[in-house]
C-alpha cells in the first residue's frame, strides 16, 4: 500500500508530506483547487512524463516526489521488476524522482538509481489509477475479453496458449514467404545464384579490409618510412654522438659511482636494463627497416582488391560483415527455392502438429471464459441492483473467432436496463451515469483477483448523482477492506465513508498560488462535509445533514 506520499516544486504545490490509511482515503475540495495534480505527482513518481511541473521563479530547487509503499505482501517481494531493490529486513520500497531546473531526471528505488521505464514497471505492481473516462474502456469491444480473463484468473493458461500460436503464426509466416518467392521463382532463382557466386568468387574475410588498407599505406609510403628508419637508426647507434655510444660512456660513469657507493648497485643495473632495452630496440628498427618492400605489383594488387570490396559493400552492404550475413541469407533462400517442395510439405507437417495442441489450450480457454462470464453475470446484476438499476440484465456474449494472440474467442458485453428491453451492445445504450455504475460493479466484481494493492479513482463518481452517493460510497468502503484505496469526489454521501479525509484548496503568497492539502478530524471534517452539500455558506441544516452522514458511515 502506499503509506506516504512527498511533493516538492509539482506545479502549483510548494511543499506537501501526506500519511494514507490502508483503506479509504478521499480527497475534496473545489474544482481547480489542484486535487487532481497529487495524482498527476503520484503519476510522475511512477515514471509518466508530464508538463505540469513548477519551473517559475517562485521554485526553489528542484521538483521532487517521493512515494513510500508498504511492502506487507509477500508476493510482491519476488516480482522481478522489485526484487533487486528488497533487503530481507525491508519493510518498505521507496520510490524517488527528481527533476532538476535544467530538465535533467533522477530516479530511485530504495536509493538505487534505475531508469524511467523501471519506476513505470514498478508502478504497474504496486498501484493502479482508474481515471474518470476509465468507463470508455466500456465502448471498446477489445477491452471487454481482458476483463473477463483478469476475473478467471486464467493467465498460465493464456500464457501456455500464446506460446503456441505464435509458434504456429511462425510457420504459417514461413509458409506465405514460400508461396510469395515461388510466384516468380526461377526468376529469384537466376538471380540469387549470380548474387551468391559474384560474394563466393570474391572470398571474402571478416577484418580483411582494414588490413588491406594498413599493407596499402606501407607499401605506398615504403620509401619514406625507409629514410624515417634510416635516420633514426643513425641518431641511435651510427653517429659518433649516438644515443648508443653516449650511455655507453656513462656506463663507465655508473660504474665508478657504483663501486665508491654500493647502495648505486640497483641503480646500475637499471642503467644496464636502459642499455640492454635500446639495443633490443636498435635491432627491431633494422628488421623493420629491412622488411618494408618496394613491390608495386603487390600495391597495384591490393588496390584492385580493395576496389573489388568497396563495389560490393554498394551492392550488398557497407561492411564485410554485411556482405557475408547477406551471403549466408542468400544461400538459405536459394536452398527454399530450389527445394521448395521439400520445405513446403516440412511445414505443413509442422502446422499440423501444432494445431491440436493450439485447439485443445484454445478449447481451454473458451471453456474458462464461459464460466467466469457466468459468474460475471450474477455478480454484476446484484451490484447494479444495488445501484439503482434493479431490472438489469447482463450478458457476456461469446462468439468462436479464427486463432489469435487471445485465443480463438470474441466477447462483448450486452446489457439491458430496462424490462422488456432487449440485451443490446452496451456501447449503443448506455448513459454517461450508467456507464460510472457500470465500472463500479466490475472494480467491485474484480477487486478479489486484482493483484494491485493500491486503487486510485479520480472522479470515477462522474455523473452519479447525489441520491446514489451512499451506496456508491458504500461500494468503494467494500473495495478498500481488500485493497487501499484513494479517491477524488464531489459528493459528500462518498466522502463520508473516509477513513481519512483530506482537503484541497488554493492559496495566495506573495502573488502567487499554491496548492495545500489538510487532513480532516472531528468539526473541520463535518465543516467540510456541509460546505460540499450547501456550497461555500455552511447552513444548519446542511452541517445537521453532514453529522448524520458520519453517524451512519459509521465515521465519527
Amino acid at each position: 500500500m502506499l503509506r506516504s506520499l512527498q511533493i516538492k516544486n509539482f506545479a502549483l504545490v510548494e511543499r506537501l508530506n501526506l500519511e494514507f490509511s490502508p483503506h479509504l482515503n478521499v480527497l475534496t475540495g473545489e474544482t481547480g483547487a489542484g486535487k487532481s495534480l497529487l495524482i498527476d505527482a503520484i503519476r510522475f513518481v511512477l515514471g509518466e512524463r508530464l508538463d505540469t511541473i513548477r519551473t517559475d521563479s517562485a521554485a526553489e530547487g528542484s521538483c521532487l516526489v517521493e512515494a513510500v509503499f508498504e511492502i506487507s505482501d509477500k508476493k510482491l517481494r519476488f516480482q522481478d521488476v522489485l526484487e533487486p531493490f528488497l533487503e530481507s529486513g525491508d519493510e518498505v520500497l521507496i520510490l524517488r524522482k527528481e527533476l532538476t531546473g535544467e530538465g535533467k531526471s533522477r530516479c530511485s528505488i530504495n536509493n538505487k538509481s534505475v531508469n524511467n521505464s523501471t519506476l513505470k514497471e514498478a508502478g504497474k505492481i504496486l498501484l493502479d489509477i482508474h481515471g474518470q473516462y476509465d468507463h470508455q474502456l466500456l465502448f471498446e469491444v477489445s477491452s471487454h475479453l481482458d476483463l473477463a480473463d483478469r476475473f478467471s484468473q486464467a493467465e498460465n493458461l493464456k500464457a501456455d496458449y500464446r506460446k503456441l500460436f505464435e509458434e504456429y503464426s511462425s510457420y504459417l509466416k514461413e509458409r506465405d514467404e514460400l508461396k510469395a518467392l515461388e510466384e516468380g521463382r526461377e526468376r529469384e532463382i537466376d538471380l540469387l545464384k549470380y548474387q551468391i557466386d559474384e560474394m563466393e568468387r570474391a572470398a571474402l574475410k571478416e577484418n580483411e579490409e582494414e588490413e588491406l588498407k594498413k599493407e596499402h599505406i606501407r607499401l605506398a609510403n615504403a620509401e619514406k618510412l625507409y629514410e624515417n628508419a634510416a635516420r633514426l637508426l643513425s641518431l641511435l647507434n651510427e653517429e659518433e654522438q649516438s644515443a648508443s655510444n653516449l650511455l655507453t660512456q656513462g656506463y663507465k660513469e655508473m660504474s665508478s659511482l657504483s663501486r665508491l657507493d654500493p647502495s648505486l648497485e640497483p641503480l646500475k643495473s637499471d642503467y644496464e636494463t636502459v642499455q640492454l632495452n635500446l639495443e633490443e630496440m636498435i635491432r627491431a628498427l633494422r628488421d623493420y627497416q629491412e622488411s618494408l618492400s618496394f613491390d608495386f605489383g603487390r600495391l597495384a594488387e591490393i588496390e584492385t582488391r580493395l576496389d573489388a570490396v568497396e563495389l560490393l559493400k554498394k551492392k550488398y552492404g557497407g561492411e564485410i560483415s554485411k556482405i557475408l550475413g547477406f551471403l549466408d541469407q542468400a544461400r538459405k533462400k536459394y536452398d527454399r527455392l530450389v527445394h521448395s517442395g521439400l520445405y513446403g510439405k516440412e511445414i505443413e507437417q509442422k502446422i499440423k502438429k501444432v494445431l491440436p495442441a493450439l485447439s485443445e489450450k484454445a478449447g481451454q480457454l473458451a471453456e474458462k471464459r464461459k464460466k467466469a462470464s457466468a459468474q460475471l453475470k450474477k455478480m454484476i446484476e446484484t451490484e447494479l441492483r444495488d445501484l439503482q438499476i434493479p431490472n438489469a440484465q447482463f450478458e457476456c456474449r461469446m462468439e468462436k473467432t479464427d486463432f489469435s494472440l487471445s485465443g480463438q474467442d470474441q466477447l462483448e458485453f450486452m446489457i439491458s436496463l430496462n424490462p422488456g428491453q432487449p440485451l443490446l451492445a452496451l456501447r449503443k445504450i448506455i448513459s454517461g451515469g450508467e456507464a460510472s455504475r457500470v465500472m463500479l460493479a466490475l472494480k467491485r466484481a474484480l477487486v478479489k483477483v486484482d493483484p494491485v494493492s493500491t486503487l486510485i479513482f479520480d472522479e470515477i463518481d462522474a455523473n452519479i448523482g447525489g441520491r446514489l452517493g451512499s451506496v456508491t460510497g458504500r461500494k468503494l468502503k467494500e473495495i478498500s477492506r481488500e485493497h487501499q484505496v484513494l479517491l477524488i469526489t464531489h459528493l459528500p454521501q462518498i466522502a463520508s465513508f473516509a477513513d481519512r479525509h483530506f482537503k484541497v484548496d488554493k492559496a495566495v503568497r506573495n502573488g502567487k498560488t499554491f496548492t495545500q492539502c489538510f487532513l480532516l478530524e472531528g468539526e473541520e471534517r463535518v465543516k467540510e462535509l456541509a460546505q460540499m452539500m450547501s456550497g461555500k455558506r455552511e447552513t444548519e441544516i446542511s452541517r445537521k445533514h453532514a453529522e448524520e452522514m458520519l453517524n451512519l458511515s459509521g465515521r465519527k
